[in-house]
């Protein structure tokens, strides 16, 4: 290590942090018993109570296990640094909120955390849960006013869990807890300001950069860059360019009482944040408004940042009933006597298995298909299983190199949550039998389920559903043909399009699947073997790899940046590289082994 950190082993921050969390407050929180990334309160569920569940990335402290508590979240699932936790780890908050009433999940507007809880969401219906969600869109600069769906949640997030929190802890229903959270962000907006850059402890370096004297208006708490960048200013001017910016969007108006939250990134003294406060407070009161709930400190963080968030909500009686009603957490407490709680709280659920492949309904709609008869040449999959040894030495040999190409344009963690869940992998067919491991659709099915259930963000769902694609084409047969590679190919793309919605040109890993796909196809169809048709393909990802570095993003966090990511390869791409070209390797070295 060498970098200045209070930390002892970089690849393992969260877990480390978490075990000191509860250190701290396991008088009212513990962690669940089957998920060691699932924050809950001591007494969930609580018997006819909605639950309350949020989620995020670690980095954020206290946001947001720090607000699990009475008359706020009954569980929070949490990710790595900056990432979103798995489907899994929201399925398993999910259950430790669920009193029988069922759940909100309340959380921010990221790609990876869309990804996870849409599949959380479907695992808890196949269960029977019935869990209701709400993104957070607070964010202004993030997108133009009239496309609100594409904003970022920030900041605000802590209003709505504090708003649906006390409804639900009145005994309302599940419909009125989604009514009321909506109706928060709706009138809720957010603008941050950044003065310095932060350091993931793993990549051990900045992912981005702040000139010393700028700042960056409109900044993300990941670092994601706003609407642009100026001279650092005085907290006067900070104040008014903030407004300026939060205002009209609603817009707010003479006579309306607001809600005020402002929260350090992380660096900022409280004096400074105080001394902004003063100047957004008088400006509120010169425009004819009265703040009516205030909120000053370090609330939603991002590791060291050195900067400011500034979030305003336009008030109604309900809305200003439900934050002034008690609460307490480790980041929030309100006195007036404790939240009132429906009922008592019921034993917790036992530990359900995982269940982050396709529901069963989907499932019964897919039968596998009748075994059929190899042409040309082909490879056992009985004893292949060695081929997903291969992609873990690969992605874990370029760890570093994945997460340089991902601090460019993102946070710079790709290569380290891939390496991570990949590694997960390796220890998942370790505790195998030897036999099975050495089946590659089985080798497989471990490797998807590591990647769900271990690296969160959206890298985790996305090759998840890549290897389970491959797997569920690959599991009635006995050996793999020219075809029926391109089958299960063909069916792996297939299910990552359809859950990330990404097409060719948007700067992403489909930039290198779609076109491997496709040479891989044209080549058999030109009448070449197996193994040509292999070789067309690694050729064509690493083509598809390189167009990216042309490309301006246009999905996911790095989008963005707008033409800020061009001339950058995107990481998503290169590891989907690193896969193929893995694959179509370890698959000619077989074909040739078996022919000699």
């Amino acid at each position: 290590m060498t970098t200045n950190r209070v930390i002892n082993d970089p690849d393992r921050v969260v877990e480390d942090m978490l075990q000191g969390w509860i250190a701290a407050h396991g008088d009212t929180l513990r962690i669940d018993a089957g998920n060691a990334r699932v924050v809950r309160r001591h007494d969930a569920p609580r018997r006819g109570k909605v639950g309350i569940v949020t989620g995020g990335g670690s980095g954020h402290e206290p946001a947001f296990l720090g607000y699990v508590g009475a008359g706020l979240c009954d569980a929070a699932a949490v990710g790595e640094v900056f990432s979103s936790p798995t489907a899994r780890s929201f399925y398993d908050a999910m259950r430790a909120a669920d009193g029988g009433a069922g759940v909100a999940c309340l959380y921010g507007n990221y790609a990876g955390d869309n990804m996870n809880v849409a599949m959380a969401v479907r695992m808890a219906a196949a269960e029977g849960l019935a869990v209701r969600t709400v993104v957070a869109n607070d964010d202004v600069p993030s997108a133009a006013r009239g496309d609100e769906a594409s904003r970022r949640g920030v900041a605000g997030e802590i209003l709505m869990w504090k708003v649906a929190g006390a409804r639900a802890a009145r005994g309302a229903s599940l419909d009125e807890v989604i009514a009321i959270a909506r109706h928060a962000m709706a009138r809720t907006r957010s603008i941050g300001i950044g003065l310095s850059a932060c350091t993931i402890p793993a990549v051990g370096k900045a992912n981005f950069h702040i000139e010393r004297g700028s700042m960056e208006v409109g900044i993300g708490h990941h670092g994601e860059p706003g609407m642009s960048v100026h001279r650092t200013a005085t907290a006067a001017d900070m104040a008014e360019r903030m407004l300026d910016t939060l205002l009209p969007d609603l817009p707010f108006a003479p006579g309306d009482r607001v809600a005020v939250l402002l929260s350090g990134l992380g660096a900022t003294p409280l004096m400074e944040q105080y001394i902004l406060y003063g100047e957004v407070a008088r400006r509120l009161r010169e425009r004819g408004m009265q703040v009516a709930f205030r909120l000053v400190g370090n609330l939603f963080t991002s590791l060291e940042m050195m900067g400011i968030t500034l979030t305003l909500m336009q008030l109604d009686d309900a809305l200003e009933a439900c934050l002034q009603a008690p609460c307490q957490s480790v980041a929030l407490t309100l006195a007036g006597g404790p939240a009132p709680q429906p009922q008592d709280a019921i034993p917790s659920p036992p530990s359900a298995p995982a269940r982050t492949q396709a529901p069963a309904q989907e499932q019964a709609a897919r039968p596998p298909a009748a075994r059929r008869t190899s042409e040309g040449p082909a490879i056992a999959l009985d004893g292949a299983g060695g081929i997903v040894r291969e992609l873990i030495t690969a992605i874990v040999s370029h760890r570093e190199f994945l997460s340089e190409i991902d601090g460019l344009i993102g946070d710079g963690d790709h290569g380290i949550n891939m390496a991570k869940g990949f590694s997960g992998c390796g220890v998942r067919l370790d505790a195998m039998d030897a036999r099975q491991a050495a089946q590659l659709p089985a080798a497989l099915r471990q490797l998807s389920q590591a990647l769900m259930d271990d690296i969160g963000g959206s890298m985790g769902p996305l090759y998840g559903r890549f290897f389970q694609g491959l797997a569920e084409v690959l599991e009635p047969e006995q050996e793999m043909d020219a075809a029926l590679f391109g089958q299960a190919l063909a069916r792996a793309v297939a299910d990552v399009q359809e859950m990330g919605k990404a097409r060719v040109g948007d700067k992403t890993l489909i930039d290198t699947l779609a076109p491997a796909l496709q040479a891989y196809r044209q080549s058999l169809q030109a009448g070449a073997g197996f193994r040509e048709a292999l070789q067309a393909m690694d050729a064509a990802a690493e083509a598809g790899k390189e167009s990216t570095r042309h490309l301006q993003a246009r999905i996911g966090r790095s989008a963005r940046l707008g033409p800020r990511s061009i001339g950058v390869l995107d990481a998503g791409a290169t590891s989907c590289w690193l896969i193929l070209g893995t694959l179509a390797q370890s698959l000619q070295r077989r074909l040739a082994q078996a022919s000699a």
